[in-house]
């Protein structure tokens, strides 16, 4: 983790804290998604629009901003790129 992040976290420690009385665990953020996610979660509802900011970097660069297509999406995905050869249509005139 470069010393950007490193400095990003304490930052959103210490102003959390501040603007909130959370507690958040830095070791526990970086190590796990889901305790990121809802920390992150947490720390975006606040009324402070610079610790907002500072969520929404976070979770950049940890990888939580992209969005992930729903389980349905890829089945429909893959049903449709594997037709069986035996679905098509191989009689016609001219065979």
């Amino acid at each position: 983790m470069d010393r950007e992040t490193l400095n990003e976290m304490v930052k959103l420690k210490f102003a959390a804290r501040k603007a909130d009385g959370m507690v958040i665990d830095l070791v526990k953020l970086a190590a796990n998604a889901d305790y990121a996610n809802e920390v992150l979660s947490a720390v975006e509802n606040l009324p402070d629009e610079s610790l907002v900011l500072l969520a929404m970097t976070l979770r950049d660069k940890f990888g939580l901003l992209a969005t992930q297509p729903s389980p349905r999406e890829p089945a429909r995905a893959e049903k449709k790129s594997e037709s069986p050869p035996t679905e098509r249509y191989t009689f016609g005139a001219r065979s």
